[in-house]
């Protein structure tokens, strides 16, 4: 039997269709093979592929295997240092093998006869997958019956491998950035959630078990838990929950991972390496298992586990996973001492404590104003976390207010009588920020005349507020997470360790997940400054604040200005808030203040007195149904009433979106997160919208 030249480069060309299409890596990898075996010929085939660490072949696709021979496959990665295989021979050279008679050759190794029968008889070829000369994997196929190899046939084989190389590596490269969008997507959904519950129900649990499915994309999931103070024992196995005694459940976990990630307090995956010794399963049949510890206060301490069948656990999904369980942590720290001062609250409140709470107002929280059920929300999260010394990242638009809510932080700490210094990354160039953030020794540089301590030393036992975070040069984010890991510092020109003691809070008002998968943001860097994101709302969220801001600001140009402006008319207050308010509060005080500078004392703000962009009410006009234009012409027989509002409902659609991307530039993600609606649904409404017109 020999290979076929014509079927081979059929092949390839069918297999080039996937360079176009975004196919789920699996599928791709499923497809290869079914060429390789249903039309080439082969009678089995196996796709390996290294592993994020390069060290490790893991198999990812096979054709024509036994049960056993797939379980052998799927659960031994083969390690490039320990194990004697032919496709780590192949993969180690960069050079095909291919094998004529299996049974008597002495390059298969021991690991190749205990994972496959390949060995019994046939012939066996084996070729690397390269993208120039980095091989990211192995192809092999065998045939039952003995075949001889051509130098042209291997040839052939190869040139068909580097084809399937590209198709792999384009696949990877594209699901890569998707995955790690999805994974950013889902963390920053449970967080906030988890940040927003102060309840200690099971909520905050269900927010991290079903996330954790999702981000690890698993089949099985069981959260352990031991109460500290009350010795019990929980399992819970995805919303059935059991409290047993010491005995049942170290029956049920002893000699599993989630007893080594208990007693080591620490990740543990399995399988991690291929000398790891094989450990009980804590659900039979499924070998990829990680588990990843719990800790709350020193009243709890569990384990989140997770399995699936196949596959293993990547550093990616890890680092996810990792911040996911700090927060959920965090998150129950936080509902617990909620819980204390909720009860502590109720025995201390005064009358005038329950007034406000009557109203629904609270004002003035460190020079922060707002009664809006978002700001309230923010408000509580800002004292539950001003306790912690976790890194806080707040998100938001220009002019919300981040560094209102960093110094409101910083006051409710304990660190509120040492320093808080503000450092404005996008103001000070990259060389400068560095010496002004870490500081220098004399002769360091031309003009370093003598010793500057850095702001970050100057901030020792306070709180440092790095605003745009996002304008930080590479080289110095590197920098930056050296700090940030190790606790210390080392002046420019220095060689002394100082040892640093501050509470780090970062604020941007860019997207650092996007611009993670864009490669201008350390990922290592987002996943250590994000364990608690805080984001502000814009002002167009917060209605319920915006006249009380308006007459704040009133209030405070009254006395500034020396005048006795009464307020505002009611036509004012809607043309207020009608108003999009992309500048946010900073926006409103800036007008505010143009609007009482030309003001006539002792009379009301009306429509007239506000900047013409704010009265311009054509947009309003827009979205004024006109029935008669819209209904056909009677007729005896009445009207197709479905017909007819679907069609309304179809053009009010319609010019809401073209409004609102009009408003937007054209930019389709910030016009859906407008909308309140994913950048995909957006897409698919305007597909829907085109095709019934």
């Amino acid at each position: 039997m020999r290979l076929d030249r014509e079927k081979l480069l059929q092949s390839i060309l069918r297999l080039n269709s996937l360079l176009i299409t975004h196919s789920n890596m699996d599928d791709i990898l499923v497809k290869i093979l079914d060429e390789v075996v249903d039309n080439i010929g082969f009678d089995k085939g196996i796709i390996r592929l290294f592993d994020a660490t390069g060290q490790n072949l893991e198999a990812k696709a096979v054709k024509n295997y036994t049960i056993e021979e797939r379980t052998n496959a799927f659960s031994v990665a083969l390690n490039i240092n320990q194990h004697d295989s032919v496709a780590v021979k192949v993969a180690t050279s960069g050079q095909p093998i291919a094998i004529e008679m299996t049974a008597t050759d002495p390059r298969i190794g021991a690991t190749d006869r205990m994972l496959t029968r390949i060995h019994i008889r046939g012939s066996y070829f084996c070729a690397p997958l390269k993208i120039g000369e980095e091989v990211i994997g192995t192809i092999a196929a065998w045939f039952k019956e003995q075949t001889k190899f051509y130098p042209e046939e291997i040839n052939l084989f190869l040139t068909y491998a580097n084809a399937l190389s590209i198709i792999i590596h384009n696949s990877r490269l594209f699901e890569a950035n998707a995955e790690k969008i999805r994974q950013l997507t889902i963390l920053q959904e449970a967080v906030s959630e988890m940040n927003a519950s102060y309840a200690l129900d099971n909520h905050i649990l269900d927010i991290l078990v079903n996330s954790a499915l999702r981000i690890a994309k698993s089949d099985k999931v069981l959260v352990y838990f031991i109460d500290m103070e009350r010795k019990r024992y929980l399992l819970n196995e995805r919303g059935k929950v059991s409290i047993s005694d010491r005995a049942v459940c170290e029956e049920r976990i002893g000699g599993t991972i989630v007893q080594a990630a208990l007693d080591a307090d620490a990740i543990v995956t399995y399988p991690a390496t291929a000398a790891e010794p094989s450990r009980r399963p804590v659900f039979p049949g499924y070998l990829a298992e990680i588990a990843l510890p719990l800790k709350v206060k020193d009243k709890f301490k569990g384990v989140l586990y997770l399995a699936k069948k196949d596959g293993r656990y990547p550093q990616s999904h890890i680092n996810v996973l990792d911040i996911l369980v700090k927060n959920a942590s965090t998150s129950y720290d936080s509902a617990v001492m909620h819980s204390l001062l909720s009860q502590e609250a109720k025995s201390l409140k005064t009358e005038v404590e329950i007034l406000k709470e009557r109203e629904g107002i609270l004002l003035g929280f460190h020079n922060i104003l707002g009664k809006s059920p978002k700001m309230l929300r923010l408000f509580h999260v800002i004292e539950e976390v001003a306790g912690h010394n976790t890194n806080i990242l707040i998100q938001g638009e220009s002019g919300t207010g981040k560094e209102l809510i960093a110094r409101a932080i910083h006051r409710q700490s304990n660190r509120s009588n040492k320093p808080f210094v503000d450092v404005n990354c996008a103001a000070i160039p990259g060389p400068l920020l560095e010496s002004e953030l870490f500081g220098y020794e004399s002769g360091a540089f031309t003009d370093a005349r003598k010793r500057k301590l850095g702001l970050l030393e100057y901030a020792n036992g306070g709180t440092i507020l790095l605003d745009e975070i996002g304008e930080m040069s590479i080289h110095l984010q590197a920098k930056f997470l050296r700090m940030l890991e190790d606790g210390h510092i080392r002046r420019l020109g220095g060689n002394e360790n100082v040892p640093l003691d501050v509470r780090f809070i970062f604020s941007t008002n860019r997207d650092l997940a996007r611009m993670v998968t864009e490669n201008t943001f350390r990922e290592d860097l987002f996943y250590r400054i994000s364990v608690v994101p805080i984001l502000i709302p814009p002002l167009r969220e917060r209605k319920d604040d915006l006249m009380l801001l308006s007459h704040h600001y009133l209030d405070e140009f009254n006395k500034k200005f020396k005048k006795r402006v009464k307020g505002f008319t009611p036509e004012a207050e809607q043309v207020l808030a009608a108003y999009h308010w992309p500048g946010n509060v900073r926006e409103l005080k800036n007008i505010i203040e143009r609007v009482m500078i030309l003001h006539s004392d002792g009379t009301l703000i009306t429509p007239e007195s506000l900047p013409a962009e704010m009265r311009v009410n054509t947009h309003q006009e827009r979205f004024k149904i006109q029935i008669d234009k819209l209904l056909p012409q009677f007729t005896t027989e009445g009207i197709d009433f479905a017909s007819v509002t679907d069609r309304i409902s179809g053009d009010i659609k319609r010019q809401l979106i073209d409004h609102i991307l009009e408003m937007c530039r054209g930019n389709k993600t910030e016009a859906a997160r407008r909308l309140g609606i994913s950048r995909y649904r957006l897409i698919r409404e305007q597909k829907k919208i085109s095709k019934n017109l």
